[in-house]
C-alpha cells in the first residue's frame, strides 16, 4: 500500500474516533457538564452577580404615632394609615434589591387594645404600609417580642406574613425556627437570623421555647454560631444577623458587643446589624481571624438607631435628642461565579431624622439640607439643628474609620 493511502486512512480513523466520542457518547450525568450561567447573564459578560441591600434600625409604634395614623374609611370604619411616615424615605428603600428593618412592636390585633411604651401593640396596617414603602423582611426578635404574650407574638408573625413580608427571629413552630431563612437576591443566597438578649422579663413559656431566638444577655452564644454554620451548609452565600444588644442611649458599643461581633464573624457572619440602643453607634469593618474564611472582612453596624418612633429628648428618661436620628445602611454584594465567593464589595449610609411634628415623616438629612426647608415643612431652627445633627451623627458612624477603610 502506498504511503499516501496509509496517511489517508489514518486521517479517516482519527475523524471517526472523534465523532465516536462526541456524537455517539451518552450524555454526562447532571452536574458534570459545562457550568450553565444563571438566566439573564450573557455568555460574554463577566461572571459576577451583584445585589444591593438596605437595612434600618428600630421601627416603633408609640401611641402618638398610632393616634396620628387613625383615620376613617369610606364606610365609616376606623382604619390606620402610617404611609405618610415613609413619603420621603421610600425611594431609597425601594431602590435596593432587598430591604430589612427591626420591628420593635407587636401587631397583636385591636382586641388587645393598642398601646405604646412599655408594652407595645400597633395596628396591623403598619405591616402593609411597610411593604408598600419597600420593606421585604423584618427582624422580630427584640425585647418587645413578648409584650402581648405568646398569642400576641404569633398574631404578629401572622400579620407580618399576611402583608407579604418575611420575618425572622420569632416563629410559629419548631420546624419554622429550625429551617434557615435563605432569600435569593439576584442569584445570591442571603441567610437572615436575629437574636435578642432580653424579653423585658416576660418569660417565654417552656413549651414554646422555639418562638423567640432569645439568649439571656448572650451568656452562651454557641447556638448562634451553630445556626450560622447550618445556614452555610444549607447553601447561604452570605449570612446577615440582627443583634438586639448593647445599652440604651449609648453611642459607644460595649466591650461585649465588639467581642461578640468578632466571634460572629469568625463563625461565618458577613453582616451584623445592631439594634436596641435607639441611637446610632459606629460602623466597623472587622477581619475574620480563623477558619476557612480567615482574612476576609465582615461589616458591623453596632446600632442603626431609630428608624421611626416618637422618642425625643426628655430628661432624665431620654437623655439625648439623637433618638430622632437613624442610619440607613446601603450595602453592595458581589458573587464571583468562577470562585463561588460572595463578598460585601462596598457599603455606604444615609442619616435619617424623624419629623415628629409632621406625621413622623422620616427625612433623609443630606437631601433635606441640599434642597431646602420648604418641601419638608421645616423652619430655620430645625434646619440648623439638622445641619449640626448630621455632623454629629457622621462623627459617631466614623469612629472606627469606616469610610477610610472600606
Amino acid at each position: 500500500m502506498r504511503r499516501g493511502h496509509i496517511l489517508g486512512l489514518l486521517v479517516i480513523a482519527v475523524i471517526l474516533a472523534f465523532l465516536g466520542t462526541t456524537l455517539f457518547s451518552p450524555p454526562l450525568p447532571a452536574g458534570l457538564g459545562p457550568e450553565v450561567l444563571p438566566p439573564g447573564i450573557p455568555d460574554n459578560e463577566p461572571r459576577v452577580l451583584s445585589a444591593t441591600l438596605a437595612a434600618v434600625g428600630d421601627i416603633m409604634g408609640h401611641l402618638t404615632q398610632v393616634e396620628q395614623a387613625r383615620t376613617t374609611a369610606a364606610d365609616g370604619s376606623v382604619v390606620y394609615d402610617f404611609r405618610p411616615s415613609f413619603d420621603f424615605i421610600a425611594p431609597a428603600l425601594l431602590d435596593a434589591d432587598i430591604t430589612v428593618g427591626n420591628l420593635e412592636t407587636t401587631l397583636a390585633g385591636s382586641a388587645r387594645g393598642y398601646s405604646g411604651f412599655p408594652t407595645f401593640n400597633t395596628p396591623e396596617e403598619l405591616a402593609a404600609n411597610l411593604k408598600e414603602a419597600g420593606f421585604d423582611l423584618l427582624a422580630t426578635a427584640n425585647n418587645h417580642s413578648m409584650d402581648m404574650g405568646m398569642s400576641g407574638l404569633k398574631t404578629t408573625v401572622e400579620n407580618v406574613r399576611a402583608a407579604g413580608l418575611l420575618n425572622f427571629g420569632t416563629y410559629l413552630t419548631p420546624e419554622d425556627r429550625d429551617t434557615p431563612l435563605i432569600v435569593d437576591v439576584n442569584g445570591i443566597q442571603i441567610a437572615f437570623t436575629a437574636y435578642t438578649k432580653s424579653t423585658n422579663g416576660i418569660p417565654v413559656p417552656r413549651d414554646h421555647g422555639y418562638a423567640v431566638k432569645y439568649i439571656e444577655n448572650f451568656q452562651d452564644p454557641s447556638p448562634m454560631f451553630e445556626e450560622i454554620a447550618a445556614a452555610r451548609r444549607a447553601g447561604a452565600d452570605l449570612v446577615a444577623v440582627y443583634m438586639h444588644w448593647g445599652f440604651e442611649y449609648s453611642f459607644d458599643p460595649a466591650d461585649y458587643q465588639r467581642d461578640l461581633a468578632q466571634r460572629l464573624a469568625d463563625a461565618g457572619a458577613d453582616l451584623i446589624l445592631g439594634s436596641h440602643p435607639h441611637v446610632i453607634q459606629p460602623l466597623e469593618w472587622i477581619t475574620v481571624r480563623e477558619g476557612e474564611r480567615a482574612g476576609k472582612r465582615a461589616l458591623v453596624a453596632y446600632s442603626l438607631g431609630n428608624f421611626v418612633s416618637n422618642q425625643f429628648h426628655w430628661p432624665p428618661y431620654i437623655p439625648t435628642p439623637a433618638v430622632q436620628y437613624g442610619l440607613l445602611l446601603q450595602v453592595e454584594l458581589e458573587k464571583n461565579l468562577n470562585s463561588g465567593e460572595t463578598v460585601i464589595s462596598d457599603a455606604g449610609y444615609q442619616i435619617t431624622w424623624v419629623h415628629r411634628d409632621w406625621r413622623h415623616r422620616i427625612l433623609p438629612v443630606q437631601e433635606v439640607l441640599k434642597r431646602g426647608p420648604e418641601e419638608y415643612n421645616l423652619n430655620s431652627a430645625q434646619m440648623e439643628e439638622l445641619e449640626e445633627g448630621l455632623a454629629w451623627m457622621k462623627g459617631i458612624v466614623e469612629t472606627f474609620r469606616f469610610s477610610e477603610l472600606k
